[in-house]
């Protein structure tokens, strides 16, 4: 570099100042973001990897490009003992040995992952944010099968907006609770019916990107034959990311896979199906490192692995829906359809809020109370093990609306509706949505990348990942309830010694 003639500097001088002046211009910004995705695009983050590689022993970038993959239910044994139930998981033994890592971080109630993945995104607890539950609020059982997937139900900014804001790029690959957001990228969660068709993936292709799928679906022959929401396998969502990555290059990145909880809910944690979808999320999650060392940022990138909640076995469940009927509590109609209701159960599996309609019915709270403490009673044969009354669900992070919160007893779960056996045997082999201080609704998370140092993560909370992102990113998060982790760093990421609060 030092022995450059004085005639080349004046070239790359030119050609730089021609460079800049395209990029401020709107129209160049426009066809920048609007690019076919059949193409990549060229990118001032790989244009400066380029230009401005580092030796060895030198200090790595700052930290440009954050990719969250949250693999839903993942528990962290699978990391942290993946010989007892004998894992082949290459790189998740590989981050833990280079990269931070948690023993098991807090979640948020209830453990289930529309309220969790909101939390990681926005740094608050579910009460906050409004994403209270998976399923939206219905007492009259009339929206079968729906989900809380629109973004505009968020209540507090996300990552993403603060991104946005930035001018950073942004990308959301099955992200829960994005339909409707805005980004560079995205795919949004979101299926009609359950199983999905090839018809109704239309739909999908509709709400994402345009041509972001169509893209996918020419370079991965096996694409649409792998995404039939609800089931899209892990393997088709990491065939987004992977295009997206090597593409786009965003800033940020959110990726969320799930047949590790699918096959955890059909066999139970580390059994059958599960075991070997474990491994095929360590694969997807080497798939994503080797894109972004493509890309030519991995650098200055940081890779989060995450869960939403853990697993634990049922073999029960309990309806209490029907209890409040038998109590007058809801009217049915000659065809068992809801008409109209004085109490409401919501249920998460391992817990349940209970709503009542009118502020001031004192009656109807009082035949809530007296229902459930005799239920908590007897525990062994009602399933319920605890309730949770409003200040305790407010402490706790939760849905400030409810009256009570219900917490089911061992091996039991909670499901919903009015009609049928109030006590029946369970559906699946696991399930989740306890409180986050039981031990098996621990969640993962694991940090990588060149400036991430080794050693563990303590008192983690999945409302400090949205915090610890906005700092790395330059980002304003104010309202966040969570705080950045304490994370080892390396080189020039690191102003601190391992254990510290990152900068």
């Amino acid at each position: 570099m030092e022995r450059m003639t004085a005639s080349f500097c004046r070239a790359w001088a030119g050609v730089v100042c021609v460079v800049l002046l395209w990029a401020a211009s709107p129209a160049a910004q426009q066809r920048a973001t609007q690019h076919t995705w059949g193409e990549r695009p060229p990118s001032p983050q790989t244009a400066h990897s380029r230009l401005f590689t580092h030796r060895a022993g030198m200090p790595a970038e700052p930290i440009e490009h954050v990719i969250i993959i949250s693999v839903d239910g993942l528990m962290p044994e699978s990391y942290l003992q993946p010989d007892a139930h004998g894992l082949k998981v290459p790189t998740l033994r590989e981050i833990v040995r280079q990269g931070a890592y948690s023993e098991g971080a807090l979640g948020v109630f209830p453990t289930v992952t529309y309220p969790s993945h909101t939390s990681m995104v926005t740094g608050v607890n579910p009460g906050t944010h409004g994403i209270v539950t998976n399923g939206p609020f219905a007492p009259l059982s009339n929206l079968p099968g729906a989900m809380r997937w629109y973004a505009e139900d968020i209540r507090m900014p996300t990552l993403w907006q603060a991104a946005r804001a930035k001018g950073l790029k942004t990308a959301m690959v099955y992200w829960p609770v994005t339909v409707g957001a805005r980004a560079n990228a995205i795919v949004p969660e979101f299926w009609r019916q359950d199983p999905g068709t090839p018809e109704d993936v239309k739909l999908n292709f509709a709400i994402s990107t345009p041509g972001l799928l169509e893209a996918v679906a020419r370079r991965f022959p096996d694409f649409r034959a792998k995404f039939l929401p609800p089931r899209a396998q892990d393997e088709a969502l990491t065939d987004i990311a992977v295009h997206v990555i090597e593409n786009l290059q965003p800033n940020l990145l959110l990726l969320h896979i799930f047949d590790v909880d699918h096959w955890q809910h059909e066999d139970g944690p580390f059994a059958g199906r599960a075991l070997a979808a474990v491994e095929t999320a360590d694969q997807q999650i080497a798939r994503v490192i080797a894109a972004v060392k493509k890309a030519g940022t991995w650098d200055d990138t940081v890779l989060i692995i995450v869960s939403d909640h853990g697993h634990a076995l049922t073999k029960q469940r309990v309806r209490p829906g029907v209890w409040l009927r038998e109590k007058g509590l809801i009217a049915l109609d000659d065809k068992n359809k809801i008409t109209d209701w004085k109490a409401y159960v919501l249920p998460s599996s391992g817990s349940a809020y209970v709503y009542v309609k009118e502020k001031d019915d004192r009656e109807t709270r009082q035949v809530l109370l007296d229902l459930f403490q005799q239920a908590v009673a007897n525990s062994a044969t009602s399933g319920i093990r605890k309730i949770f009354l409003h200040d305790q669900i407010v402490g706790m992070g939760g849905d400030p609306q409810a009256f009570l919160a219900l917490e089911a007893a061992e091996g039991w779960a909670i499901t919903g509706g009015a009609r049928g056996d109030a006590i029946a045997p369970a559906v699946e082999a696991a399930e989740h949505g306890w409180p986050p201080d039981m031990p098996a609704m621990r969640t993962s998370l694991l940090l990588y990348g060149p400036g991430i140092g080794h050693g563990k993560i303590e008192g983690a909370r999945l409302i400090d990942l949205a915090p610890t992102v906005a700092r790395w990113l330059g980002l304003k998060l104010e309202k966040a309830e969570g705080k950045p982790l304490q994370v080892p760093l390396r080189d020039a990421h690191a102003t601190q010694i391992p254990g510290k609060p990152a900068p």
